[in-house]
């Protein structure tokens, strides 16, 4: 699957204006990297990883400001110095300088600020990204998808890995690195740069191993929406009947009572609610349910083979969840 990904999708990094997907954000940031480095390019490079993937790093006032200050203080404070730092911490080493493991910038009462590990590993992860042959591991991203996509490939790996691999708790960074590591040795022989047949150029094996993880999350998660990009998403919502209904000019969409009433009761057909207590709607869940159990949903999408891939694939990562690691899996569901 990850080579189907390589080669459907990560293949092509050029930038695509108007495009809201995911591979095309990751373009847009990549883009950035080739300026040179200095206090206003790392704040520029952090404020827009933060805005893309959610991070939520300025809720915290100052806190792009300190981050580059401390990021600039590594080493000789070059692009070279920088890089190595991280790698080291990739091939497991220890964040000496504590750059995942300190708060920055404070609250509006001026309490300590929030630590960052997840958008500080989203930085190390596109410092990497720009030389995949010295760095052929590249930079884990430290996200909830793949913390929570993590236990089921390895019980897709089968008994010994699972049994032999850490469970993946709340970490530090050197934790975290650890168990994606062990995942990553699985999967790949030596540290030599992900090749799949048919691709224009190598990927770093965590970049590749976290496409993956982030492509199961999604579907598990029942949003699509940055993996669909805006026109394919409108045919996908559409083709569940889940879009709202135009308004009276015929151009913007509106969600009228007997919308509400009707998603409901369908969501209500999918998660009946429990004795005693309300159903909550959650349009995702929803989703979810169409991805379960609809057919041709990706039917006219740009992608629509690919697509089909993805949910098929994802569809037997599901089953792990309750069921033992793969040796107990019998064959029809594989």
């Amino acid at each position: 699957m990850m080579e189907v990904i390589a080669l459907c999708e990560l293949d092509d990094e050029e930038i695509v204006v108007g495009d809201a997907g995911y591979n095309n954000q990751r373009a847009l940031i990549s883009s950035l990297f080739s300026q040179p480095l200095n206090k206003g390019q790392l704040i520029l490079r952090l404020t827009v990883i933060d805005s893309l993937y959610s991070t939520n790093a300025a809720y915290s006032y100052f806190s792009f400001e300190e981050m580059a200050d401390r990021i600039l203080t590594i080493g000789s404070g070059t692009q070279e110095a920088i890089r190595n730092y991280f790698y080291s911490i990739a091939k497991g080493g220890k964040d000496t300088e504590g750059l995942f493991s300190e708060p920055y910038g404070c609250q509006k009462n001026l309490a300590e600020g929030s630590k960052q590990m997840s958008l500080l590993s989203k930085y190390a992860y596109y410092e990497l990204l720009q030389d995949p042959t010295r760095y052929p591991i590249g930079f884990p991203i430290y996200d909830r998808l793949a913390k929570e996509a993590y236990p089921l490939v390895r019980k897709m790996l089968g008994e010994k890995d699972y049994y032999s691999m850490p469970q993946l708790e709340t970490p530090t960074i050197e934790q975290y690195v650890m168990c994606l590591s062990q995942l990553r040795e699985a999967l790949f022989k030596d540290e030599k740069l992900f090749q799949p047949n048919g691709c224009k150029h190598g990927y770093q094996q965590f970049d590749i191993l976290d496409a993956y993880l982030w492509r199961m999350g999604k579907f598990s998660d029942g949003n699509l929406s940055l993996l669909l990009g805006c026109e394919d998403y409108a045919k996908f919502i559409g083709n569940l009947g889940l879009d709202a209904p135009f308004g009276d000019d015929g151009k913007t969409r509106k969600e009228d009572e007997n919308y509400k009433q009707r998603v409901k009761a369908e969501f209500e057909r999918y998660y009946p609610a429990k004795e005693g207590k309300k159903s909550e709607f959650d349009f995702n869940k929803l989703i979810l349910a169409h991805l379960l159990t609809d057919s041709n949903l990706f039917a006219n999408l740009g992608s629509e083979a690919y697509l089909n891939a993805l949910l098929a694939h994802w569809k037997v990562f599901e089953k792990y969840r309750n069921l033992p690691p793969k040796r107990g899996i019998p064959l029809q569901l594989l």
